[in-house]
Formats: structure tokens, sequence, C-alpha cells
């Protein structure tokens, strides 16, 4: 008679496969865990970036002074924020000079609230970072107030002021917080202030 003759792992062997599963874990689970965090900031910088080209290219092409409106969601559990667009209607759309003098500058845009009129399909959304406008254009940001919470984007393209806000993320982003600077010219970067 032949023996049945039974093959198994031994525990060496068990001890051996599991150290090695053991350590590839440890090293991809941070991979892992990190995989869409750039994505997700660099995600969120391309739509202000399109948002303000988009809206300087609309000033361009019907001469009305328009605002970039920023409406941060305080209350969801993850960082998100909006980007409003509201153009002039008034009989000073076209007046660079009247927006310039207002205060704060393009203040009074008509409309019962002064805002003007809001294009409904241009608004973008952030997903991972609010964004705050800055009173001033150095050292620690001191948030405006809601209501100020805007850019203007006057009829040349150009801006009627410098002014600078504070971009912070949220977890899924990295929890990065940089600066998006504005300037008279029109012209805007993320970064460093541009001397």
């Amino acid at each position: 008679m032949k023996k049945n003759i039974q093959k198994a792992f031994s525990i060496l062997e068990l001890l051996v496969v599991i150290a090695v599963v053991s350590i590839i874990a440890a090293i991809g689970m941070p991979a892992i865990s990190n995989f869409g965090v750039s994505e997700n900031y660099q995600g969120d910088e391309a739509v202000i970036r399109s948002q303000f080209n988009y809206v300087r290219q609309l000033a361009m092409e019907n001469g009305s002074a328009y605002r970039i409106k920023i409406v941060n969601n305080t209350t969801a559990d993850s960082f998100e924020a909006e980007l409003e667009v509201y153009r002039d209607e008034s009989i000073n759309r076209f007046n660079t000079l009247f927006h310039k003098n207002s205060s704060p500058p393009c203040s009074q845009f008509s409309g019962d609230t002064m805002t003007g009129t809001k294009i409904e399909d241009a608004t973008k959304k952030l997903e991972h970072m609010f964004l705050t406008k800055c009173t001033s254009l150095t050292g620690i940001c001191t948030s405006v107030t809601n209501a100020n919470n805007f850019f203007c984007i006057l009829p040349d393209a150009s801006g009627p002021e410098n002014g600078r806000a504070k971009l912070e993320a949220g977890a899924r982003a990295g929890s990065k917080s940089d600066f998006l600077h504005i300037y008279e010219s029109g012209f805007f970067n993320i970064g460093n202030r541009i001397q």
C-alpha cells in the first residue's frame, strides 16, 4: 500500500511570507493614503486660474465691470468655496474710473443690493479649499468681511487695486496654504508676490 504524503507549509515558511507582506504593506500604505492629495490641490488652483482668466475675457469682450465673489462654505466638513460671477448692469458699467473710486472698489454695481447681476452658469466650485481676501498685501492675512470677499475686474480687464487672498486647503488637498496675488494690471499669480 502506498502512503499518502501531505504537503504543507512549515511554520518558518509561513512567518517569512507574513513578514514580507507586512514590509510591503508598510511601504505602500503612505503612498496609498496620499493618493490624490496633490491632484486635489492643483485642481482647485486650476479652477481659480481659469475663473480669473474667463472673467477677464468677459470684461474685454463686452466692456463691463465684473466681480468674482468668493463664498466659502464654512458649514461643510471639508473645505469648499464657490467663485460666483456678477456683472454690473448700471449706467456706470463701462466707467473704469467710477469703479476704481468707489469704496471699496466695485462696490456700487446695479441692483437692490448693489451686487450686480449674477451669471449663474459661470459659477465655479473649489472642492478642497477656502479663498479669503486679505485687508493688506503683506504680513498676516486679516480677512475682509464676507460682503467684501470679492475681486473686481474692470471693463478693460485690469484691476482697480492690488490685492491678496489666502488659499487654505483641507486635509484632502494636503492642508496647504498659499496666497493669490492680484495686480492692477489684471495679472495674477499664486505663490510669492511679484515685485
